[in-house]
């Protein structure tokens, strides 16, 4: 085992020292594999600029309190579409009448909670705002709503049911949440039958935006409070408006679906409050990123992510004779977890760009190579094969310019892990090369 010295002399400061030290290798050592596992490397926490959560295949709804995150809120923003054009055209409209509007969102079929099944309380809000299907949204975007809740009265608190599936009329429905809107919000529409406003969906967009659903469930306790994970292109996932045809002779009870499809822009907002965490280790590290060193965090849905720095990496390509055989970069996590959270089932790893930009490492875009990153159960750890992109930056071919490590599907989960940095005492965050000799 070839042995590395690193001086950690740290100061309060927003980025780490560049003046971690690294000895040479023993040049006298005559073996033909070369293993090392004290490459100094640094390690802090980081938000991101900006994380797409628009036109992905789930939505995230629900708030929870994490005693090392802080408070968590997750809204949905939404079009909804008509299934059919000239709806209400050529008929006499004037005897419909609204009976009940629900809102239907199913669960994610395979990972529908994250958290508790605590009692929610749910608004719906209508858009002020056009969406585009061309857009961009992330999870930081403000919608421009009405501020009136939609929910009708005594219907907003709900005990989500991921796992139970509800039948109505008869009929054994996917799981969902299901909302009852305010008569009112149906007989607008109803009012609109036969009008130009529902003619086709271009026309019924600018007529009904879409619409917001929010979470209001005000102070929550730590552990309190969960995420669910929506499948919004279910075909289930809809707005349904039942009524009534009350002119004489022509008495019939109806329903008219709003449907939630590809063809709707729609994202998931996030909010975050780490400065409420009770445990103060992200607030704290986010304003010191020495403190990087001994713990770090990751979350979906916006939250940090870690940026990793191998400040003295190219001295080996100094040394001569050596080729990287194999380099792993290893991130364990801390004994501290929460069994509602568990961790991500993989993390990502990017290199960084001039302009701080996440770059694919030449590890990720060969098929016969699998870069790891899936989160083993057992060591409690992920593990990152990262053996070319180690032999590009002592080629020169990459600027060693640190890499990111974040949670994978984080538009889509809400997922957060604790891990343990590079000067944990216990089992630090580390680089482990392979070297052979020739």
């Amino acid at each position: 085992m070839l042995l590395f010295t690193a001086i950690t002399v740290f100061a309060s400061c927003r980025k780490p020292e560049e003046g971690l030290g690294l000895s040479i290798l023993d040049p006298a050592q005559a073996v033909n594999v070369v293993e090392v596992d004290t490459t100094t490397l640094l390690a802090w926490t980081v938000l991101p600029e900006k994380v797409r959560s628009s036109g992905l295949s789930r939505n995230v709804l629900g708030s929870y309190n994490d005693r090392q995150f802080g408070p968590t809120k997750a809204s949905i923003v939404t079009q909804v579409r008509l299934g059919v054009n000239n709806v209400g055209s050529g008929q006499d409209n004037s005897g419909l009448v609204a009976d009940s509007v629900v809102l239907s969102m199913v669960f994610d079929a395979s990972d529908p909670l994250y958290g508790n099944l605590d009692a929610q309380r749910f608004q719906v809000f209508q858009l002020t705002e056009d969406l585009s299907l061309d857009s961009t949204y992330y999870t930081y975007d403000q919608p421009q709503a009405d501020p009136i809740d939609l929910v009708e009265q005594n219907s907003s608190w709900i005990v989500p049911r991921p796992l139970t599936s509800p039948v109505i009329d008869g009929d054994t429905l996917a799981p969902q949440i299901r909302l009852r809107l305010e008569q009112a919000f149906g007989q607008h529409i109803l009012d609109a039958f036969g009008t130009p406003d529902l003619a086709d969906n271009t026309a019924f967009v600018a007529f009904l935006k879409g619409l917001w659903v929010v979470p209001d469930n005000g102070e929550q306790g730590p552990f309190q409070g969960g995420m669910f994970i929506l499948d919004l292109l279910n075909s289930a996932s809809k707005v349904t408006i039942f009524y009534r045809n009350t002119l004489p002779g022509e008495e019939d009870t109806l329903s008219l679906d709003l449907l939630i499809n590809e063809n709707c822009a729609r994202y998931t907002r996030c909010e975050h409050d780490f400065d409420a965490a009770i445990d103060p280790a992200l607030p704290n590290g986010l304003l010191d990123s020495t403190l990087g060193q001994q713990i770090d965090h990751l979350q979906t849905l916006g939250g940090p992510r870690i940026r990793i720095s191998t400040p003295y990496l190219e001295r080996y390509e100094d040394l001569g004779g050596l080729v990287v055989a194999k380099a792993e970069l290893v991130v364990p996590l801390t004994d501290s977890q929460y069994d509602a959270y568990p961790p991500p089932g993989s993390l990502l790893m990017f290199r960084v760009g001039e302009d701080g930009e996440d770059l694919l490492l030449p590890d990720q875009v060969t098929s016969s190579l699998d870069i790891g990153g899936t989160f083993d159960a057992d060591a409690r750890e992920y593990r990152f094969n990262i053996t070319r992109y180690v032999q590009g930056v002592l080629n020169g071919t990459y600027a060693n310019g640190g890499s990111s490590v974040l949670p994978s599907s984080g538009g889509v989960t809400a997922n957060r892990a604790v891990v343990r940095g590079p000067a944990d005492p216990e089992r630090p965050m580390r680089l482990l090369l392979t070297f052979t000799k020739f």
